[in-house]
């Protein structure tokens, strides 16, 4: 049997099996933390070795040690005994040993399937010892090595919920606020009384507790929880874990999913919370997406506006595809009204950008896209007809023969507007083909000849001098 596989199924192989009662586990523990557990593990070890050898299998008689091991836990907690002076303390050491049994938070549904009872005394101590293990936030952050006022900081962004600045601290100092007993007991109460775990959890406001929370829970466990919560803080950071793992072949919560991103865009003070941590780089949530464009569809305007905000424009490579699968749900499930204000939008920032080359020492030598194009495309489908289309595409074109006919400063100058004009061309020339039914909207990467551009070898003689290839050489 593999080792990984040793909790399938153990509710039924052992009926009837007798308890093996450890010998090493007698002391007890002052405290529950990630030290705690090590001290216990040690002990478990030198009497098991099979609990921590990194084998993929068993060998000889260790499956059945296993089953009749965890058979001895199960009678522990059952019949956790009455009037203890430090119920916790006797507690987080069963706790300790369930975690070295346990993988992949199979091991209390295992339990729940045995006894779907737990006895009050033990769940009331599971809640106790989870508040004695609150997280010390101060001690968490002077543990870090770094100057005083790289600290000073970190608290004031955490204070200010600054999600963005603060995301890699949850990382960071994961080791630091890891507690492998409070985790177990959290696996518990989710079992058994998920009322008083969502009552811990709201009356909560420390950073690193909470996110101790969302680290501690089963990922599948979590995003009911945090639908139920009105703790904000929680709420995205429950969120945060899900979507991140969501990658790594565990279960995603997609409705879940939308029915925060709903809520949090219903709120002027969280919802640029959210958005600066998804939209910074939104190739990192491609499996939000959907979710985030069906939010949007029932968002009001003032919250249109933050999304468009939020976007990044000078990260468009990766960043493009994303957004444009947010978007696309969200005109397949917004009012036109809506859709409006958010291309509307979408082009001002579009337009104010300007391929990031409006000042006389930015250039542009090649044809640059957004992450915003597929609304740029929207804006010019839905916000202006065929007549003031085509107008731009004149405007375009006369600006293409002012730039044959003038003097400029350099080429360089010469070439960023040569490419202004095609990058500006480009989701108008898609937009065209929509309105014409030849395509859907569409932010591929095939290019869009400008009308202006003759491909001539006179025209890339005068303007692909300064290129390895020439960039519109077509005859």
């Amino acid at each position: 049997m593999k080792q990984k596989d040793a909790l399938v199924g153990i509710a039924d192989r052992i009926t009837g099996a007798e308890p093996l009662q450890p010998e090493a586990l007698g002391f007890s523990l002052l405290e529950y933390g990630e030290a705690a557990f090590e001290l216990v593990l040690d002990s478990l070890v030198g009497e098991f070795p099979f609990l921590w050898n990194g084998r993929e299998y068993f060998e000889g008689g260790e499956s059945e040690k296993f089953d009749h091991l965890f058979c001895w836990l199960v009678r522990e907690i059952f019949d956790f005994p009455c009037g203890l002076i430090r119920p916790e303390a006797d507690l987080a050491k069963l706790l300790a040993v369930a975690a070295a049994l346990d993988c992949d938070d199979q091991l209390w549904g295992e339990i729940y399937r045995i006894n779907p009872v737990l006895p009050e005394r033990v769940i009331a101590a599971l809640a106790s010892l989870i508040k004695e293990s609150h997280v010390d936030s101060e001690r968490v952050i002077s543990r870090y090595y770094c100057s005083d006022s790289h600290v000073r900081e970190i608290k004031e962004d955490i204070a200010n919920k600054d999600w963005k600045s603060v995301e890699w601290v949850i990382d960071q100092f994961w080791m630091d606020y890891r507690s492998p007993i409070k985790l177990q007991a959290a696996a518990a109460l989710h079992r058994y009384n998920v009322p008083l775990l969502q009552s811990l959890i709201e009356g909560e406001k420390d950073f690193f507790e909470l996110a101790s929370y969302t680290r501690h829970a089963p990922i599948e466990k979590i995003m009911p929880l945090a639908v139920a919560s009105q703790n904000w803080t929680f709420k995205f950071w429950a969120f945060h874990r899900s979507v991140t793992h969501a990658s790594r072949n565990i279960p995603s919560s997609p409705n879940e999913w939308e029915v925060l991103l709903r809520e949090a865009s219903k709120s002027p003070t969280e919802w640029p919370r959210w958005l600066s941590v998804i939209n910074e780089y939104p190739s990192r949530y491609p499996q939000i997406q959907k979710a985030l464009g069906s939010a949007l569809a029932q968002a009001e305007g003032w919250a249109l506006d933050i999304y468009v905000s939020s976007i990044s424009m000078i990260t468009p490579d990766m960043a493009r595809k994303p957004v444009a699968s947010a978007l696309s749900v969200f005109r397949e499930r917004a009012a036109l009204k809506e859709r409006k204000r958010l291309w509307q939008a979408s082009f001002n920032k579009w337009k104010d950008w300007d391929f990031d080359a409006k000042g006389k020492s930015k250039h542009l030598f090649s044809v640059s896209s957004s992450s915003l194009d597929y609304a740029v495309i929207g804006y010019f489908v839905e916000c202006l007809d065929a007549k003031q289309r085509h107008e731009l595409i004149e405007q375009l074109r006369s600006r293409a023969v002012l730039l044959d006919q003038s003097w400029h400063p350099s080429t360089s100058s010469a070439m960023t507007e040569r490419f202004k004009l095609a990058s500006t061309y480009q989701p108008l020339a898609q937009a065209e083909l929509a309105c014409s039914s030849q395509i859907d909207w569409h932010i591929g990467d095939s290019f869009s000849t400008p009308p202006w551009e003759d491909g001539s070898l006179y025209r890339s003689l005068r303007y692909d001098t300064d290129f390895d290839n020439p960039t519109f050489l077509t005859i």
